[in-house]
């Protein structure tokens, strides 16, 4: 382990960028992974990128990320191209192969969406613009032209007059569009019916095969085709070619014609310049667009950020944005100081007050490090021998302050890198050197017929309210103990079914407790683990008198049996959700012998996919977050009313990233909800968290009030439940505005500038005076600019 010294992180209690600013209730922000460059373009000074976490503009050593917040359809993108008008143009990357046309300057946006596998290529003119898609196995393109001051889908084609598998480039010139493809260049008239193949033609029967790629120059364009580049050009009333006198060393995937003159190509990880003979520069990284950018620099876009070479002296200069490793989380944890913890199979990733720091898994041998000072201008990656799985199911922060992750599946050890690993992972992520690792010596574990070598698989992990922490060990066929608790002394204890005569299942996947200590487990359907011996699936709960690892007596008791349920959760009033495939439903439960005192007989949301990986999160308030892996979010209220509406949060109804939801978790006291989905995570302002016991937290946004031109006024920080009087100054009451209550209003209320019968005010000083239902009031005072 590499470290040149302890490091030491003094943490002051501020909140990360989104909650400094002043936000109302409903608000979006999103947090997404740029690292992943597939297409980039120039625009005057900014050079736009197409990455997984949507578009990313660059200048100067510094880059703003575009999102659903700002307006995209999807932040999915492959392709890239921008027009004279300022539009740029976003082809989303499989399996959503969408064209959005979007105008920074404008915050405006066109959709096209056609159900298309991906977009792969743009050609952009004045009056008319081409995009190369894939549609499952077939490939084609699509037209727009340029009428009453937008653009406007005009056909697509997909009639070639050859089997083509590869659309490598397009460009078009004098009214006759080439395709570059898997079968040679084809042509045809622009102006012709291009459905009809018999239009299209091979442009030049001596250039054959693969067309590896294509470039534009003044009145013509290169073709790369296998090691040897071509020229077309349009001269005397046709079309020509002639082979250069350059050999290429291999194929170019992507080429560009710099400023003066000379070829460059990637392939691979390699650059390669005309400039230098083609001598090659290895960048070790996967290298996919490269264009001649602004200031003369070369810039290419790679699987980790950008690379800038000078086109003079060649010094190099590689951004990678400060950024987490990856947009997609399997499991999520907002930590009692409000930092934000990610995690997926690669290691974690912490949103640290400053940016994100990684801590990630090796993956040579012997190339551990921990930083000592981190810049975060850049992309930190702090690197250990441990094994993160094939998911991070779950994490949760112990009394200790320590990170603890649930591994889905991993073995003790591993060699080709050399790593441990375990059901259990305990991260100071302050000091990644301070890592435990909990694995066979405590967990159950699986071994398929004829191997010797264990599987852990731990769904979930819970601490109670003495801190004893709880595990639910998936698949233990080795030991048959599926759950586990460890005290605060760190003494264990393992439980199953053969100390009683009640079985539980061997496939748990989610614990909660009950106000009477309780412990109740869910698990899924599962043969393999459970053998026709245990209930496969099911509902359990665990009672136990005295301490948990050394209990003076414990019983098991089934709920359900033989059923899978996916997600167990504790509201209001003793009452227990669980989330099936066919919907949430609940029980009433009580201290007895008999624990289910009431059911509910009829599914919440039974229309919505719940397949593994959904979940249920309750918040301070009681309500019910239904987390889908394939549907967003439904959330009922705890009064059996859906916020905020019965649709729930989608990708088409909100800035929701995807509608691939893997977790989801509550920062109470700034009154967020993050959720982590397939392409980053969104953070929400919820009406839901702690509420203030007093009026001190009160703040007026925007001061002064101008009207109509700032829209509304929010009064942010009150105690739920609050109703508020518009007052001049010599008393009179000319507004009303009461509570709606907390799932709409929260700790806000909002005034629109008007006066009791619709009209605005007019410009002055006016009162506030803000009560609760319990009688607690104060005044405040805003000034209003009428316009």
């Amino acid at each position: 382990m590499i470290k040149t010294k302890t490091l030491s992180l003094f943490y002051s209690i501020i909140i990360i960028s989104f909650c400094i600013g002043q936000t109302k209730i409903g608000d979006w922000s999103a947090l997404t992974c740029p690292l992943v460059i597939r297409d980039i373009v120039q625009g005057g000074d900014n050079t736009y990128c197409a990455t997984g976490g949507g578009l990313m503009s660059y200048s100067n050593g510094s880059s703003k990320i575009y999102t659903t917040v700002e307006g995209l359809y999807k932040v999915d993108i492959l392709s890239i191209s921008i027009d004279i008008y300022n539009n740029i143009w976003l082809g989303g990357k499989s399996p959503s192969g969408f064209v959005q046309i979007y105008n920074i300057d404008k915050g405006n946006i066109n959709i096209f969406d056609y159900g298309l596998t991906e977009i792969t290529e743009f050609w952009i003119g004045d009056s008319i613009s081409f995009a190369a898609f894939i549609d499952g196995q077939d490939l084609g393109i699509v037209k727009w032209v340029y009428l009453n001051n937008q653009w406007s889908y005009r056909d697509i084609y997909r009639n070639f007059p050859t089997d083509i598998e590869a659309i490598n480039g397009l460009e078009i010139i004098d009214n006759t569009i080439f395709l570059a493809t898997n079968n040679g260049l084809l042509k045809a008239d622009i102006l012709s019916n291009l459905k009809d193949p018999n239009n299209w033609s091979i442009a030049f029967s001596d250039i054959n095969g693969e067309i590896n790629s294509i470039c534009n120059i003044d009145n013509g364009f290169i073709l790369n085709q296998d090691n040897n580049l071509y020229k077309v050009f349009y001269e005397n009333e046709k079309f020509q070619y002639e082979m250069l006198n350059i050999q290429l060393p291999v194929r170019f995937n992507k080429m560009v014609i710099d400023n003066d003159g000379y070829v460059w190509g990637i392939n691979g990880s390699y650059v390669y310049s005309e400039k230098t003979n083609f001598e090659s520069i290895f960048t070790q990284k996967s290298l996919n667009k490269i264009i001649s950018g602004f200031d003369r620099n070369i810039i290419i876009g790679s699987e980790l950020g950008l690379i800038i070479i000078n086109n003079e002296n060649f010094e190099r200069f590689d951004y990678i944005p400060n950024s987490p490793i990856t947009g997609k989380f399997s499991s999520i944890k907002v930590l009692k100081d409000g930092r934000l913890v990610g995690a997926s199979s690669k290691g974690l990733s912490i949103k640290d007050f400053d940016g994100w720091r990684n801590i990630l898994e090796i993956k040579i041998n012997n190339t551990e490090v921990v930083n000592s000072i981190y810049d975060y201008t850049t992309l930190i990656s702090d690197t250990i021998a441990y094994d993160f799985g094939a998911a991070v199911s779950d994490i949760e922060q112990g009394l200790d302050g320590l990170v603890y992750c649930a591994i889905d599946g991993t073995f003790p050890s591993f060699d080709n890198p050399s790593r441990l690993g375990g059901g259990i992972l305990i991260i100071d992520i302050d000091d990644s050197e301070n890592v435990a690792v909990i694995d066979t010596s405590i967990l159950a574990y699986y071994t398929s017929s004829g191997s010797d070598n264990p599987y852990i698989v731990v769904k979930d992990i819970e601490f109670d309210r003495e801190g004893n922490l709880w595990v639910a060990n998936t698949y233990s066929t080795n030991k048959n103990f599926p759950i586990h608790v460890r005290d605060v002394n760190n003494v264990w204890r393992s439980y199953g079914s053969a100390e009683t005569i009640v079985k539980i299942s061997q496939s748990p996947i989610s614990l909660v407790f009950d106000n009477w200590s309780r412990l109740w487990v869910s698990a899924f359907k599962a043969e393999e683990a459970n053998m026709g011996i245990y209930p496969d699936g099911g509902i359990f709960v665990l009672e136990y008198s005295g301490h948990p690892v050394q209990p003076n007596s414990f019983s098991w008791e089934s709920i359900i049996y033989n059923k899978t349920v996916w997600s167990v959760g504790m509201g209001n009033n003793n009452r227990l959700y669980y989330l099936t495939p066919t919907g949430l439903n609940y029980y009433d439960i009580n201290a007895g012998l008999n624990p289910v005192i009431g059911e509910n007989l009829y599914s919440y949301f039974p229309n919505i996919s719940f397949g593994m990986g959904s979940k249920i999160k309750i918040d301070q308030q009681g309500n019910i977050w239904t987390i889908s892996p394939t549907q967003g979010i439904h959330i009922l209220l705890e009064n059996t009313t859906y916020w905020p509406d019965i649709n729930g949060l989608r990708a088409s109804n909100s800035p929701l990233l995807s509608d691939e939801v893997y977790d989801l978790d509550f920062d109470y006291e700034r009154k967020l909800a993050y959720i982590a989905t397939s392409k980053g995570v969104n953070i929400l302002r919820i009406p839901f968290g702690e509420n203030y016991n007093n009026y001190n937290n009160i703040k007026i946004f925007p001061s002064p009030f101008n009207i109509p031109d700032d829209g509304k006024m929010i009064v942010d920080g009150l105690m739920y439940n609050s109703s508020m009087k518009i007052l001049t100054l010599d008393g009179l009451v000319i507004r009303d505005v009461d509570t709606r209550g907390i799932s709409v209003d929260g700790d806000q209320l909002i005034w629109d500038g008007k006066d009791n019968n619709g009209n605005y005010v007019s410009s002055g000083v006016y009162l506030l005076s803000i009560i609760d239902n319990g009688g607690n009031n104060t005044f405040s005072k805003i000034t209003v600019i009428k316009k």
